[in-house]
């Protein structure tokens, strides 16, 4: 049976995970070529944006090729910063009909992708970009331009007031969103309780969290605890109902330091564009 190749060319970011599949065959074959970009998309208020593409290379540090048949995988290439050919991968497959998902990101390992609703990482949410389509391949040359696009939300603290010097990390803990990804739909799939720590410094007064949204917006539930260098809690502050939307980003900003009681907090939507977080509503 004569097999189809054919060349995924994404200009990724500074990352990919080895190819899986060997490379050595001839690229003059291949019968499929695949772009993958981001709009870039800047809003310089209400009535005013720029627009145009940025390559995939960057925003994140890993990115995945990955082909399913009847929602089976039936061939993957990982890629990540530092491999030889990182930001191109072939494929060879029989013709037929497949469904091809893309992803980038820049966890620490690759996304495992076996089962397509329920795409997971091994360690953090992060910045994630994505595209899930159907695609019908026979012997003839064919290319497809892919737009990834945002399928993160993010909660970002805003510390208004000093940070003391005792401080050394910040736990945050939060309920509502998810960790995985249906690779289809691009939503999130699962009720996670999630966990991200984050160092401390007395300079730096934002501090950033990612989930995967589900169909509808998710009103998020979040615990951030304040630890000293001996891992001593030494402040805990609960957040309540907090919107969170696919490529929005939720602002909260307080003393988060002050010993009182009633510290401010304001809780604001900020509209984004598919790979950048551009401007503010407040």
């Amino acid at each position: 049976m004569r097999f189809l190749l054919f060349l995924l060319s994404a200009i990724v970011l500074a990352s990919c995970e080895k190819a899986i599949i060997d490379l050595a065959e001839d690229t003059a074959k291949g019968n499929l070529i695949v772009s993958a970009h981001v709009n870039d998309q800047v809003s310089m208020g209400p009535w005013q944006s720029t627009k145009s593409t940025r390559p995939l290379s960057e925003l994140c540090t890993r990115i995945s090729y990955v082909l399913y048949q009847e929602g089976k995988r039936v061939k993957y290439v990982n890629q990540k910063q530092g491999d030889e050919t990182f930001g191109s991968a072939r494929i060879s497959v029989p013709p037929g009909q497949y469904g091809l998902l893309i992803i980038g990101h820049s966890g620490a390992s690759s996304a495992t992708t076996t089962n397509l609703s329920k795409i997971t990482f091994s360690s953090k949410v992060t910045d994630t970009f994505a595209n899930y389509q159907e695609i019908d391949l026979t012997d003839e040359p064919q290319s497809v331009n892919t737009l990834l696009t945002r399928t993160v939300a993010m909660v970002r603290l805003n510390i208004t007031g000093d940070i003391p010097g005792y401080a050394s990390m910040l736990k945050f803990y939060y309920t509502g969103g998810s960790s995985s990804l249906d690779g289809v739909s691009l939503r999130g799939c699962v009720d996670s309780r999630q966990t991200e720590y984050r160092e401390v410094s007395t300079t730096q007064k934002t501090y950033d969290i990612f989930t995967f949204p589900h169909e509808t917006d998710d009103m998020l539930q979040i615990t951030i605890t304040a630890y000293d260098a001996e891992g001593n809690e030494v402040m805990a502050r609960q957040f309540s109902d907090v919107p969170v939307s696919v490529n929005r980003i939720t602002n909260i900003s307080c003393d988060y330091f002050d010993g009182s009681s009633g510290a401010f907090v304001s809780v604001s939507a900020t509209t984004m564009a598919d790979d950048t977080w551009a401007g503010t509503i407040d």
